[in-house]
């Protein structure tokens, strides 16, 4: 199962950064595979890396769950931009403004301080 989850989600990730680079060279299916990719890797395949990190007692800790989960909250804001982008919605800078926002003021924090934290425990 561990093996699976991490595959598919390896899969699907590296399909939407693949849509990103055609959409710079202006490839052909371009737009599927950014569909395809941030859709189903941000909506399926990540949660279901934190759902199975859980499960296991990886995250035991409050400060790594919440760096998961503000993680997870910019991951899914992107993908909900990037659909409005497409649609050319109003809305599409706005939700990209946040995603971005989460990322820097909550993610990033969260994800240094326990790089520091677990250095200090480990010496």
């Amino acid at each position: 199962m561990k093996k699976i989850i991490y595959i598919s989600a390896w899969l699907f990730s590296f399909i939407f950064v693949i849509g990103f680079l055609f959409k710079i060279l202006r490839f052909p299916y371009s737009f599927y595979l950014l569909y395809l990719g941030g859709t189903v890797a941000s909506l399926v395949c990540f949660p279901l890396v934190f759902f199975y990190k859980w499960r296991t007692h990886t995250l035991s800790k409050k400060r790594v769950i919440f760096q998961w989960v503000f993680g997870q909250a910019a991951v899914i804001i992107f993908v909900i931009s990037t659909w409005l982008r497409f649609t050319n919605d109003y809305f599409a800078n706005i939700t990209l403004f946040i995603a971005f926002a989460i990322l820097a003021f909550a993610f990033l924090p969260f994800l240094f301080f326990n790089i520091y934290q677990q250095s200090i425990e480990e010496i």
